[in-house]
């Protein structure tokens, strides 16, 4: 019998990739009455969508989860996001470099990491957590979308733990909580609503899972998994963010993509991966020649999130005083770089007074400028 000689593709035809069935969200959606804008309201449970809801109910705030991958930068890349308005994701970095759009040739340019849209709060942190959520469906992957520091920090922590453990993290049962956690804020504490990870196993449950580790790392080393999928972003919280006092709930907006994250595959060389987007070749610059780099801030020594930079101090101060307003600079103690960061956002957008603000960003606000 004739058999044709060509029927596969290299390094194409060998790939798996799961499917993405949903996301599941920490928090809504809501526009304040007194600005009119969007910002994200932390929920205490997960958000979850309407087959999640049969088994765990509304309110859910512990899921059954497992990882597909044993790669830590598939199942949960991180990274600093720069989205554009309704023309979708427009650069993306680690903190050293970073590819953004090139608006004239449509290439992606590399430049340094991170830039002055970090400080205006243009610019964020962001993780996705790919996940299979075995009492519904272990035919693909849920995305968590995760603003939080402290969030990134424990799911990084988990997965670490896991795999010294067990020697892998691919295939565990785990389970993903809101934990309740303190943080300071404006020299205030409040309680958020983090995620952690959790592995239920006694001694003979780990031997177990021990035991199999080979078979579910050969079995799995050819999945990839979908995208990061940055169309409907929904409520990304951050630990930082200070409650509105007026609001209305609104349904989430998708938004248009101009830039597909570049597909993490397991096992595929980067150089082989989905190209997505040409890369504009040459040396890395920067995107604002006449101003230095500016430097991520280092986290505090106890966890706690970044304080507000010298540079963002005064950005402050230029502001103000372009639009006649004093300062208090004792009021910069005690603020936090996000904090800064989305107040900054806000002056260099519109016109304000002092008065509005504190409605928008609290006490500390009314205290700083005046």
């Amino acid at each position: 019998m004739f058999k044709a000689r060509f029927t596969k593709i290299k390094e194409l035809s060998e790939r798996r990739r799961l499917p993405r069935l949903g996301k599941i969200r920490l928090g809504v959606k809501m526009v304040s009455m007194k600005t009119k804008k969007e910002y994200p309201k932390e929920t205490q449970f997960f958000v979850v969508p309407p087959e999640v809801a049969k088994v765990y109910g509304e309110k859910p705030t512990s899921l059954d989860v497992m990882v597909p991958i044993n790669d830590p930068e598939v199942v949960f890349p991180q990274a600093y996001k720069w989205f554009g308005g309704q023309r979708g994701l427009k650069c993306i970095g680690d903190g050293e470099a970073a590819l953004r759009l090139n608006e004239e040739t449509r290439a992606m340019q590399e430049i340094v990491c991170p830039c002055e849209r970090l400080d205006g709060g243009e610019c964020q942190k962001m993780a996705n957590f790919m996940v299979i959520l075995p009492k519904i469906n272990m035919g693909g992957v849920y995305q968590i979308d995760i603003g939080s520091y402290n969030s990134i920090v424990d799911i990084n922590s988990g997965l670490d733990y896991v795999q010294a453990l067990v020697g892998r993290f691919a295939m565990v049962p785990l389970r993903l909580c809101r934990a309740p956690k303190e943080t300071h804020f404006g020299g205030q504490k409040q309680i958020h609503y983090t995620l952690q990870l959790f592995l239920d196993a006694d001694v003979d449950t780990l031997n177990a899972l021990r035991e199999n580790t080979s078979r579910v790392l050969l079995s799995t080393r050819n999945l990839a998994l979908p995208p990061s999928e940055d169309a409907d972003l929904g409520a990304i919280v951050v630990d930082d963010k200070e409650p509105e006092k007026e609001q209305v709930a609104v349904p989430p907006a998708p938004q248009e993509k101009a830039i597909q994250s570049a597909e993490r595959t397991s096992g595929i060389a980067p150089e082989k991966r989905s190209p997505g987007l040409p890369i504009q070749k040459g040396p890395v610059v920067n995107p604002i020649s006449s101003k230095p780099p500016v430097k991520s801030p280092e986290p505090e020594k106890d966890g706690m999130e970044p304080r507000i930079t010298r540079q963002q101090m005064e950005t402050i101060k230029g502001i103000a005083a372009k639009k006649g307003v004093s300062v208090n600079p004792n009021a910069f103690n005690g603020l936090t770089y996000n904090y800064a960061s989305r107040l900054l956002k806000t002056m260099q957008e519109e016109e304000f007074d002092p008065t509005e603000l504190t409605e928008e960003f609290g006490e500390e606000v009314g205290e700083l400028l005046f």
